[in-house]
């Protein structure tokens, strides 16, 4: 490393890709020229600490979606204190308790495009219906994973606005805040509670599109700590 530096000192000004092709081998110039296709995309985290208090989401887009004819209702998400949520100060809660029971109010991150990997965030112990979407194509097709106070947890995909539920299981709220996840391969879906594998279901038609929370029907519904851990490619102008 010495005689290269030395080297380099003595010599005049180099460019870098003369650089690069005096003092590397062919194998390692090549390396070094097709990692940054191959690496992998990078974990996006959300713990809205550092969003302003009584505001919606920064880097958010807030929508509302539902079975066709049904009525979509009206959302609210701010981003709140919470006594302890698992990371602290602040959560985003979607506060309107008077929701229709099919309606969904969904916050899709903002720049992302995610198929493969894992997508999970904490919920809290509330009155509402909260958890992930994910590979939503459009506002008729995604894929919604919904956790109810009973402990009742449904994975269901929704094809031009109706509903088929693709798994299920239970898993009592014992604690204020449970962390959920979905990894994703293809068309393997495996769902986890606290890390623990709860069920796994088939998506019959896996593609790539928009990810975040939703909350559905009545009541208030609570989130912290969301993260996307892209197994291949995505977009993230935004942290």
């Amino acid at each position: 490393m010495r005689t290269v530096f030395s080297a380099v000192m003595r010599s005049r000004p180099l460019g870098l890709r003369s650089f690069l092709a005096r003092f590397l081998s062919p194998i390692a110039l090549i390396a070094l020229c097709v990692a940054p296709a191959s690496a992998r995309a990078e974990k996006i985290r959300n713990h809205f600490d550092t969003d302003s208090m009584m505001r919606p989401p920064g880097f958010f887009d807030l929508v509302v979606l539902g079975a066709p004819g049904a009525a979509a209702g009206e959302a609210r998400w701010l981003v709140l204190v919470d006594k302890n949520p698992p990371s602290a100060p602040n959560k985003l809660a979607q506060v309107n308790a008077r929701r229709p029971d099919d309606s969904i109010a969904a916050a899709l991150r903002r720049n992302v495009s995610f198929q493969d990997g894992t997508v999970s965030t904490f919920v809290k112990k509330d009155a509402g219906r909260e958890g992930l979407i994910l590979r939503m194509k459009d506002d008729k097709n995604f894929l919604v994973l919904l956790v109810a106070a009973s402990g009742d947890v449904v994975l269901s995909a929704y094809a031009n606005g109706k509903p088929t539920e693709l798994g299920r299981g239970h898993k009592p709220l014992e604690r204020p805040w449970e962390e959920y996840s979905v990894k994703a391969e293809g068309p393997q879906l495996t769902v986890f509670f606290n890390d623990e594998k709860l069920f796994e279901a088939r998506d019959p038609h896996p593609v790539a599109g928009r990810t975040g929370l939703a909350a559905v029907g009545p009541g208030e519904a609570s989130f912290d700590e969301f993260v996307i851990d892209p197994a291949g490619p995505a977009a993230a102008a935004e942290k």
